[in-house]
């Protein structure tokens, strides 16, 4: 007791000890930082100040709307090494583009332990805010620009972290960077009300575990939300519209969640259906054993695109509706997407419901033999309406020839699940 009580009074000495610094614009800044102690703030009023600046003790900067930090577009613009680091109300600009070399408005070092940036307003052409090898990292509030004129993989990520732990990303706006937020090898991240527009994907992670997302929203993007090679992700409520390539890809991901998500307008207008390059609302690469469950896919070229096999997902209580495709899948297994007598809405199935239980009486299975035929030998889609075809076509539903291949649904539901059904049944 009397060393924790004396633990305290210490704390409370350093916070009583610890003194405000007034930067004035136009200021040498850095050794204002070296000189002052670590706990010390220091407030920057409304001016320009020049940067590259280095943060190597534990300091608290806060900037008021319209002090900006310059770095003469080269390297990165603001550098930080010391834990429990707090930025917050700066703007900064100008910083370099070789992203080779880690250029960033924001460059967290390891040791930045819990740092905490907050309502930064950065622009620029290199990486937004770079992490690596640090703990709880908070990034909050804060407007990422890049440069809209270079080619959308020569641009840095708004944020990118990489061996980071439990980093907290929230309700920030990335806007015509490459990837809005790009995690890799990272485990226990949280990220929540961030909006993506104008870039390559909106969240992506890469070799990452335990993370979990929610409310987030995708606009205009090649790809609104990639999961590649991870495990245990839980991807929930968030909102993709007007992707080109897909909405939501779980690419060789393992043991994640799906649930309430709404992917629609995926499209690609120069894309081809033999070219296998259309807009995919949600595209399964070699991923298995993950809950798909209370997802909106609607209005895209491609409702759901199925490669290299989806075994072991339990797909179900999902709208699919309006798609050119509903579903595309190629391969040779019989995959069953129901779960506990609980399928899926299709707005293309045509069966009926005689016991009034909001289940269909027949089973759906979007594709059929041809269609598998047509996918793999696209020069034969020549031959789609020629009377041969359509009837080899009633042929195989009227006497359900190869019954065990392809994506059925056994329960289909006749309207779309209530968001608020998916919710109550996850508490």
């Amino acid at each position: 007791m009397r060393w924790a009580i004396i633990g305290w009074l210490w704390c409370c000495c350093n916070w009583c000890l610890a003194a405000n610094w007034q930067a004035q614009p136009g200021q040498a800044l850095q050794p204002l930082l070296d000189n002052a102690a670590a706990g010390d703030t220091i407030v920057l009023p409304v001016g320009r100040y020049q940067g590259p600046l280095t943060i190597s003790h534990t300091l608290i900067i806060h900037a008021a709307p319209g002090a900006t930090l310059f770095a003469d577009g080269t390297g990165s613009a603001l550098l930080i090494s010391a834990a429990d680091t707090q930025v917050s109300g700066l703007t900064i600009r100008d910083w370099g583009s070789d992203v080779f070399s880690l250029d960033a408005g924001v460059q967290l070092l390891p040791g930045a332990d819990r740092v905490r940036l907050s309502r930064l307003t950065l622009q620029g052409p290199g990486y937004g805010i770079y992490a690596e090898k640090l703990t709880a990292p908070v990034i909050e509030d804060c407007h990422i620009l890049g440069e809209h004129r270079l080619y959308v993989l020569d641009r840095g990520d708004g944020i990118a972290m990489r061996y980071v732990e439990s980093p907290q990303l929230h309700r920030n706006h990335m806007q015509d960077v490459r990837d809005g937020i790009y995690l890799e090898d990272v485990s226990h991240s949280r990220v929540s009300h961030n909006l993506f527009q104008g870039l390559q994907y909106g969240l992506h992670y890469m070799y990452t575990h335990d993370d979990l997302a929610w409310q987030n929203r995708a606009e205009a993007v090649s790809g609104g939300y990639a999961l590649m090679s991870s495990k245990a992700i839980t991807l929930k409520d968030n909102q993709v519209s007007e992707a080109v390539d897909f909405g939501i890809l779980l690419n060789v991901t393992r043991e994640s969640q799906l649930l309430g998500n709404q992917a629609s307008l995926a499209r690609n207008p120069r894309g081809k259906a033999e070219d296998g390059n259309l807009g995919k609302a949600l595209f399964i690469y070699d991923a298995h054993d993950n809950v798909i469950r209370g997802n909106d896919f609607a209005n895209s070229d491609i409702g759901i695109s199925v490669a290299l096999g989806a075994e072991g997902n339990h797909f179900y209580d999902n709208s699919i509706s309006n798609n050119q495709i509903q579903v595309r899948y190629i391969g040779i297994q019989a995959l069953e997407w129901s779960h506990e007598q609980r399928g899926n809405y299709w707005s293309s199935y045509q069966g009926w419901d005689l016991d009034g239980d909001g289940v269909g009486e027949q089973s759906y299975q979007p594709n059929d033999a041809l269609d598998r035929l047509l996918w793999l030998y696209p020069s034969a889609q020549q031959l789609l309406n020629s009377p041969i075809v359509q009837l080899l076509r009633w042929l195989s539903s009227a006497l359900a020839l190869q019954p065990s291949v392809g994506i059925r649904d056994s329960y289909p539901l006749m309207q779309p699940p209530q968001r608020q059904e998916i919710h109550d049944a996850d508490h």
